[in-house]
């Protein structure tokens, strides 16, 4: 075979590699890593574009055999739809973003139905779609509920179940059994957790784990506290989260003169 009939042929099979997805290798600790912080940073940055250049690059995870780069691309399509909420919304882009983040669990739970982590993030996704409104938000109210009531039975909550819990309590309406006092004691609560399991550098019982949500913990207390009228301990909190990521615009702004 001469040299161009070759490179015709490795790059045949780079492209069936690439269409079949699942069977390509699994990613790496550190690539997992390194794509959930990218996606965090261009969601705490508002930068809708590179999330989606995020999401594009990690198609293949959906369908992988590993826990770990299923509840990453769940947690990238977390991101992308609570972009999609908050500029504007964007419906469509909402919810295709749900549908893959709640699908993805749900092939995580049938493998493993005790990590709450995962149930939680699906609860997220679920209660970000409901705020949408219509006909369909009391259902996917629901089932954010369920979701969390899974989390919740999976053993002891971790921050991230508690930080969930605290996002149903303070944005569920009271009729569906909201409480923003209680949501607040949650994100206080979730901060706390993050800051005990950073000091104690505690090694997750799920090798599956990714690391996210403490700086909104420490960003939504801060926002209770200004509610309250306490403006020390909410620049307290903000200025917190901003050392926890210093891209977090919300958090700047809230700091802002």
């Amino acid at each position: 075979m001469n040299a161009p009939a070759r490179r015709f042929a490795r790059g045949l099979a780079i492209l069936a590699a690439c269409v079949a997805g699942a069977g390509l290798p699994p990613a790496s600790a550190q690539d997992v890593a390194e794509v959930t912080q990218r996606a965090q940073s261009a969601y705490f940055g508002n930068n809708a574009m590179e999330l989606g250049r995020i999401v594009g690059s990690v198609s293949a995870w959906a369908r992988s055999s590993n826990t770990r780069e299923q509840y990453a691309y769940a947690y990238v399509q977390f991101r992308a739809l609570q972009l999609a909420i908050g500029a504007g919304p964007r419906e469509q882009d909402a919810k295709t973003a749900a549908a893959a983040c709640t699908a993805t669990v749900d092939a995580i739970a049938k493998r493993e139905p005790k990590f709450g982590d995962a149930w939680a993030l699906q609860s997220a996704c679920w209660g970000y779609l409901a705020n949408l409104g219509g006909f369909a938000a009391i259902g996917n109210g629901r089932r954010s509920g369920k979701s969390m009531e899974g989390a919740l039975a999976a053993g002891a909550p971790t921050p991230r179940v508690a930080l969930v819990d605290a996002f149903g309590l303070y944005f569920r309406p009271k009729i569906a059994g909201g409480d923003k006092a209680k949501g607040c004691i949650k994100f206080r609560e979730a901060a706390a957790a993050f800051e005990a399991a950073a000091g104690a550098r505690a090694v997750a019982s799920n090798p599956a784990v990714i690391d996210w949500g403490a700086p909104e913990a420490h960003y939504w207390s801060g926002r209770c506290a200004a509610d309250s009228g306490d403006a020390a301990g909410a620049r307290r909190s903000y200025e917190r989260a901003l050392a926890l990521a210093p891209d977090f615009l919300a958090a700047r702004k809230r700091l802002a003169p």
